[in-house]
């Protein structure tokens, strides 16, 4: 399935609106500032698609004129509306018939954008209206997909034989070691019950009338119920899985058995059977017990949504790479940290060639860190004139520009220049952040602490990934002239990144900050040293005895260094986490003014958790500055 162009007479901003795609890519990443049209985009493509799925059944009109040329299975189709008159290949039609349509749009859309879950919700209970006794006869084409799918999407990915890539992918990013031998579904009383029972002369389920069982389902629903069923493990009767006082039944399946069971299934299958349920109102829980690769334990509901939506674009592309589909993500992106976002794109190397020649997805962002590793040199761009929405392909490199107002230097190239202007110019060693706040805030631990001038130039650099790589970067150490190279990665999912790094720890104590040289040269990995606080040692010291700590699940950042003064209480909170809370810094926004306003102005002995963090560096430029030793 592959979208070719779009014509809008007028929908919202959309005025007289053309597009036309490439079709180099399978993911197409539309970006711009709020307001500018991205989202309307995504509104109109739902309506013409929703017009034409229900045209034969309802002839409802569409309150726009448009035109759509798409490809599936290598067959073209062009199909306009114009003044009332459906035209499909050039010749007016009364149906749409046979017509080639896409088998599923499926939706992400971010939590502020109610016009998108408004315009899915109306076809959705249209959808339920028309079901018989709980028979689906045919799976729903619109299909939004967002946080509350969590639990389903990850459930049935990871039921599948261990052999299975999507499952391997799924694991190894979300840090799970082991799945649980148990898939355990829970199901409610839905709407559709009393009448059903009504019709079969009954208030209630009767353990001796089968027609009773399930609220009285029947069709494709109730077998898949039965095959469910089967998959139980043991001797039971049907009032073992049923709950008479919560009216609701618990399903504890033998992950083995469901393998065998549903072995002829595809799991885009699987997951539209359990969707039937869920459209039906009938699935209330689903979910495996997990064992994290930090040894901990806990269930699929446990992750975050920042995690899920790590993997959100591989799970359903991977769940529908069997169908022809329109996958719209309405900035999926939003609510993530910087560094998620700027991963969040590199997941579609991972995704396979048949499942990026049948779904076509659409992205909107305006998130400048999204588009960085994008492999596009062009990104369709919006913006407003005169009142009307404009849509044009920009260079990537001017596209970030616009959207970061400069505030982010937009290549790898153009990084390593300025890096490499500053060594020339200094003369000094870098010190890479992961954080744009964190410069700041180190010059005025420095100065607290020293009155000398400082040895190394603080230089953030995006992301701990991207710290990591510049470690070890020839082109770096080229210009350093034999000066050493460092970078400081706060003490939370960076650890990974540093403990990945090919080298040997030369501080294992994490409250002087942990260390690791480069085995390859004048490179040091330094994680943030934590501070004396007890809360936040909670946060990253599992064992203060042996000094073993959470690693990536650890929460400390360079802000949180200042937690527990009275000149900062007032920009932290308490966040629900798993086994309790965590402290975190309110809000991203306030991390400049925090730096530039609340700092300087701390007691010198606020700053002594650098100090030994700083000694080791100052140690390291004394060496290697040609006998200029610095003396403090």
């Amino acid at each position: 399935m592959r979208l070719t162009s779009l014509y809008i007479g007028q929908y919202k901003n959309l005025r007289d609106f053309s597009l036309s795609f490439d079709g180099s890519s399978f993911i197409d990443v539309f970006v711009g500032k709020n307001g500018t049209g991205k989202s309307n985009l995504f509104e109109a493509l739902i309506e013409i698609f929703r017009h034409l799925v229900e045209y034969d059944r309802e002839k409802v009109p569409c309150d726009f004129n448009y035109r759509i040329k798409f490809v599936i299975d290598e067959k073209t189709t062009e199909i306009a509306w114009n003044s009332g008159k459906l035209i499909i290949d050039g010749e007016e039609r009364r149906t749409v018939g046979k017509t080639p349509m896409p088998d599923n749009v499926l939706i992400y859309y971010s939590g502020h954008n109610y016009a998108v879950s408004d315009l899915v919700e109306r076809y959705e209970k249209a959808f339920r209206r028309r079901l018989k006794g709980a028979n689906i006869e045919d799976n729903r084409r619109f299909i939004s997909i967002g946080p509350k799918y969590k639990s389903l999407l990850l459930a049935v990915l990871l039921s599948q034989p261990e052999t299975n890539k999507a499952r391997r992918f799924i694991m190894d990013k979300l840090g799970i070691a082991t799945v649980g031998k148990e898939l355990i579904v829970e199901f409610r009383r839905p709407d559709f019950a009393r009448g059903r029972l009504k019709e079969l002369g009954v208030d209630g389920i009767e353990a001796f009338d089968p027609r009773t069982h399930y609220w009285g389902t029947d069709g494709i629903t109730r077998e898949f119920l039965n095959k469910l069923a089967s998959c139980i493990k043991g001797e039971f009767n049907h009032f073992d899985m049923y709950n008479r006082g919560k009216d609701s039944y618990r399903f504890n399946i033998n992950l083995d058995i469901f393998k065998k069971r549903f072995k002829d299934d595809s799991v885009s299958e699987i997951f539209r059977q359990f969707d039937n349920l869920k459209t039906l109102g009938m699935l209330a829980n689903i979910t495996l017990r997990l064992k994290f690769s930090n040894g901990r334990s806990g269930f699929i509901s446990h992750f975050s949504d920042g995690q899920f939506q790590s993997v959100y674009i591989y799970s359903i592309i991977e769940l529908f790479k069997d169908r022809n589909c329109i996958t719209l993500l309405d900035e999926p992106d939003s609510f993530l940290h910087p560094e998620w976002q700027y991963q969040f794109l590199q997941q579609i190397f991972e995704i396979t060639d048949t499942a990026a020649k049948n779904n076509h997805v659409l992205m909107s962002s305006h998130s400048a860190v999204t588009l960085i590793p994008h492999d596009k040199k062009k990104i369709k761009f919006f913006d407003i004139k005169e009142s009307h929405a404009n849509c044009y392909d920009l260079p990537k490199a001017v596209a970030i520009k616009k959207l970061s107002a400069d505030i982010i230097k937009y290549s790898e190239q153009e990084q390593l220049l300025s890096i490499i202007n500053a060594i020339q110019i200094e003369n000094k060693p870098v010190l890479f952040t992961e954080g744009s706040t964190d410069p700041v805030i180190l010059k005025v631990a420095w100065y607290k602490l020293y009155d000398v001038e400082m040895p190394f130039i603080p230089f953030y650099a995006f992301s701990c990934t991207y710290i990591k790589q510049l470690l070890t970067d020839g082109r770096i150490h080229a210009e350093m002239g034999g000066l050493p190279v460092f970078a400081l990665f706060d003490f939370d999912k960076a650890y990974d990144q540093w403990n990945g790094l090919n080298g040997s720890v030369s501080e294992a104590d994490p409250l002087k900050g942990m260390i690791k040289k480069w085995a390859e040269g004048e490179s040091y990995a330094l994680m943030l040293p934590v501070p004396a606080n007890v809360d936040i040692q909670k946060q990253v010291i599992r064992n203060p005895t042996t000094g073993e700590t959470f690693g990536g699940d650890s929460c400390c950042e360079i802000e949180h260094l200042f937690y527990g003064l009275d000149a900062t209480m007032n920009y932290y909170q308490k966040e629900p986490c798993v086994g309790g809370s965590k402290i975190v810094f309110k809000s991203d926004r306030e991390k400049t003014a925090f730096a530039k306003e609340v700092v300087p102005n701390l007691d010198s002995s606020c700053f002594e958790v650098f100090r030994s963090m700083f000694e080791f560096i100052k140690s390291k430029c004394a060496a290697e500055a040609d006998g200029v030793k610095i003396v403090t």
